[in-house]
């Protein structure tokens, strides 16, 4: 009986949710790249537009249909001749009708391209599409690792402040507690009481804003990596325990932007190519049978009545001659597209290395103000504990206390925005070193 209350205790309990652990900002990165829904809708679209490319080449080869036409010619024609030729007196004339109310033609036809330079030129084209939309992969991919790259540290900050301001409000809370206790004893003003609680409400107040930080970051990078909200997301490492590259260098490699452009370039090159092949004459073989029956009435289905075959093959030679002004329309847009695709490709590759160049000088600024502001945070720590115990033995006022209380609430965003800088940039520099 306990089993079978434990099996229904299991069946009808919720799912328990997941947990996923990162180890380290790769391990995001990768995880990103795999599980991302932007970048998972984007391989989708790719499979799907795979099979463009079995579409046009379906204009290269033969193809084959059956036909079957049925007319009711409700009107015929009639035509006035000579009485004479039927028997008639000279100068009359007798009307005859032409052709039967009911016609029915069922068949067959053959096709084959023989000449056909536009439609070999769509399906490099449809190549080239192809290659495109791997490359705006390539630009999503990267956006995304940038993205990842930088929540990943964004929530270790918010969680390393967290832990910072925790530290703070002990302290605050201390030091109200020796302030209330010497406003007991007369020693000090209600004034000094109450600066030193606003110190303590205000560090209260930055603990729940960097808690909320945290949970927006967490919940955003969540999403980035495709985990479920109600999921546990643990990051294993700390900002504080990481240590920076011993170098990074300046990225050399195309960036997907650029070779993105290249691709579009390509692409309306192929597409001039084609406007001009809308020149070229089209050669088509085509074998075609039928069997057509004529009826005075609706009698298709009688096996008495004749059928009469009628079979054709031979060669179509279409020629464009003049479209109405539409060819050189094409030809000239073509070509401006081509010239606003290299300009955005001198504008991209610009853009990229001023981008890398800025991200590489971020790097190289925040690796030299680290080791400054950990000695400086490592200092202010120092002199809060030290002011506390002034405080305490009554050799510091308040004043002086607030003083180092400040400075060292200042030296520890400064520390961790610097540290996080540093392993933000050094991230989209590895990402970018990447082939």
């Amino acid at each position: 009986m306990n089993r079978l209350f434990l099996l229904a205790g299991l069946l009808t309990s919720p799912i328990a949710p997941a947990q996923t652990v990162l180890r380290s900002v790769q391990e995001a990165i990768a995880q990103a790249r795999q599980q991302n829904p932007d970048l998972q809708l984007a391989r989708q679209n790719r499979a799907v537009q795979d099979y463009q490319l079995a579409a046009t080449r379906s204009a290269l080869r033969p193809q084959a249909r059956a036909f079957a036409n049925f007319d009711y010619n409700y009107a015929l024609p009639t035509q006035l001749i000579p009485a004479e030729f039927l028997g008639g007196q000279p100068g009359e004339f007798r009307s005859l009708q032409f052709g039967v109310p009911f016609n029915f033609t069922a068949g067959a036809e053959v096709t084959a391209p023989l000449l056909n330079r536009s439609a070999r030129l769509d399906v490099d084209l449809t190549r080239r599409n192809l290659q495109l939309i791997d490359d705006q992969n390539l630009v999503l991919q990267d956006e995304v690792s940038t993205q990842v790259a930088r929540l990943y540290h964004a929530t270790l900050l918010t969680r390393s402040a967290i832990d910072l301001t925790r530290r703070n409000v002990a302290s605050t809370d201390t030091i109200v507690r020796i302030a209330r206790q010497r406003l007991q004893k007369g020693l000090i003003e209600p004034l000094e009481v109450n600066r030193l609680e606003s110190a303590r409400l205000t560090a209260e107040d930055v603990l729940r804003q960097n808690q909320l930080s945290y949970v927006r970051n967490l919940n955003q990078l969540k999403l980035a990596l495709g985990v479920p909200l109600r999921d546990s997301l643990v990051l294993a490492e700390s900002l504080d325990q990481l240590n920076p590259a011993q170098a990074a260098a300046l990225p050399t490699a195309d960036r997907p932007q650029v070779g993105l452009r290249r691709s579009q370039i390509e692409l309306y090159r192929l597409q001039l190519e084609r406007e001009k092949a809308q020149r070229w004459p089209t050669l088509t073989a085509y074998l075609r049978f039928s069997e057509q029956a004529q009826r005075k009435e609706f009698n298709f289905f009688d096996v008495n009545q004749r059928w009469f075959p009628i079979g054709v093959t031979g060669l179509q030679l279409n020629v464009p001659l003049f479209t109405g002004g539409l060819r050189p329309a094409n030809l000239s847009r073509a070509r401006l597209r081509i010239r606003q695709a290299e300009a955005e490709l001198a504008y991209e590759q610009a853009r990229a290395e001023v981008d890398n160049q800025d991200v590489f000088n971020t790097y190289g600024q925040a690796i030299g103000s680290l080791a400054l502001n950990r000695r400086n945070f490592q200092l202010s720590e120092e002199n809060t504990r030290i002011a506390l115990i002034k405080y305490r033995a009554g050799v510091f006022a308040y004043d002086q206390y607030l003083n180092v209380f400040n400075e060292a609430l200042n030296a520890q965003n400064r520390y961790l925005n610097t540290l996080s800088n540093v392993f933000i940039n050094q991230t989209i520099l590895q990402i970018r070193q990447a082939p």
